[in-house]
């Protein structure tokens, strides 16, 4: 899926100067002139990390194929006798979508429902041609996404064909086949693969009931595991994750939904738009039983910089992000415009988000709660800090009292000087220890 990804959706103001112990607040402009160099005219500038590749090369769609075909049916002809069943006749199917991991089947109409068995049972048997209980084209695409939206196993499905048949410049029925890209052999030894990974991934994942620690460590680990390639092969299922370990926003969003819902925890994929309008997909999850939204992708940190870019001279950014782990909806919308074929709830907990329950998410300057911060990073090896605060004016208060009054040295351990990096739109600081 295609994604220009740039660190001003990360970070969007940063300044990099170097702190002394002994340092006046006034000396922090002259070091920052110092090393203005560094920044290409100033020490506060948007950058933008390059392409991966040509994107005007990379056409995207969302990954549902649709062709559409007429058939005119005689005067005299018999309507076409195509398979109208259910897909649950014996009761076994509706038994399992009852589960709330078919999030996307909840949100529909009973006769939306019936339409959702009826492909489900088509694509997993790798069917033909069935009929459909309805003549609107849109709201088979709307169910069509549903059940793809669910259950991302069916990465060998590439869409579908709509086929009309028509008497007289009437649309009589409508089918359906469809896309696929393999055969039921292929997409065996594929889906076989795909769980070794999985079952090695989830042995070490921790045990006990708290969701968040299980959501965090699968998201450490697609990420460590993966690097992100607009060219990849099976970009848009979870395939490129499991058997590549390269993929784009689709696969990422599809592999975390296959491991969550392997280790019994909700997930779904959510599409939409990014700030600059590309198309993305992440996801709804929840946890402990409050909704988040979650964007694996983009806690991706792992592009290549520019030899002519001159974050090159920066401290080293982070290899993981956790801006987008277990975030509300108006911290998504931030950046992301939801466009989904069925509607998600509105996230509004924090109970779980990375940095409320990693103790960096500050509703006020708390000194104890600082030297708690520094002091976890130092005892855990950790080579920087984050700081999170709740709002605009924390942030400055917060950015006043660590560089400004130059209190970070009282949370440093014997450092005589710290390099550090504001990131404006987030309200959040990063200090190298």
């Amino acid at each position: 899926m295609k994604m220009k990804k740039t660190v001003t959706t990360i970070i969007s103001l940063v300044m990099c100067v170097t702190l002394t112990a002994c340092t006046l607040p006034g000396f922090m402009q002259d070091i920052a002139d110092d090393i203005s160099y560094l920044l290409d005219d100033s020490p506060e500038e948007e950058y933008a990390l390059p392409k991966p590749v040509d994107e005007d090369d990379y056409a995207f769609d969302n990954g549902i194929e649709v062709s559409e075909e007429v058939i005119e049916l005689d005067d005299d002809e018999p309507d076409p006798d195509d398979s109208a069943q259910s897909g649950d006749e014996d009761g076994s199917l509706d038994r399992v979508l009852k589960d709330e991991r078919y999030f996307a089947y909840h949100t529909l109409k009973e006769g939306e429902q019936k339409m959702y068995k009826m492909i489900y049972t088509s694509l997993f048997d790798f069917g033909s041609r069935i009929s459909m209980p309805t003549r609107d084209p849109a709201m088979i695409d709307k169910v069509f996404n549903c059940v793809l939206a669910d259950n991302p196993e069916l990465f060998y499905v590439r869409g579908y064909n709509l086929i009309r048949f028509e008497r007289g410049g009437n649309v009589e029925q409508l089918s359906i086949s469809g896309i696929y890209t393999m055969t039921r052999a292929e997409a065996k030894e594929h889906q076989e693969k795909a769980d070794r990974y999985v079952d090695e991934c989830l042995a070490n994942a921790p045990s006990g009931t708290d969701d968040y620690e299980v959501i965090k460590y699968l998201y450490e680990y697609i990420i460590g595991h993966t690097e992100y390639d607009l060219n990849a092969p099976n970009g848009q299922n979870y395939l490129s994750v499991f058997e590549n370990g390269r993929s784009v926003c689709q696969g990422y969003a599809s592999a975390m939904q296959y491991m969550m819902t392997k280790r019994g925890l909700l997930c779904t994929i959510v599409r939409g738009v990014t700030g600059d309008n590309e198309n993305h997909a992440w996801n709804l999850v929840k946890a402990d039983g409050e909704y988040y939204h979650i964007d694996v992708t983009w806690g991706d940190m792992s592009y290549d910089l520019s030899s002519e870019s001159d974050l090159s001279s920066l401290p080293e950014l982070p290899e993981i992000s956790y801006e987008y782990l277990c975030v509300t909806t108006d911290s998504i919308e931030q950046s992301h415009t939801t466009d989904n074929p069925f509607p998600i709830p509105v996230c509004t907990s924090m109970a779980d988000n990375y940095y409320v329950r990693e103790g960096n998410y500050f509703e006020t300057v708390d000194k104890e709660q600082l030297m708690r911060v520094f002091d976890k990073a130092y005892d855990s090896g950790m080579t920087m800090v984050s700081v999170k605060c709740s709002d605009e004016q924390v942030y400055s208060a917060m950015t006043d009292h660590l560089m400004g009054d130059g209190h970070v040295f009282d949370y440093l351990r014997g450092a005589g000087n710290v390099n550090y990096v504001t990131l404006n739109n987030l309200n959040e600081l990063i200090f190298y220890l």
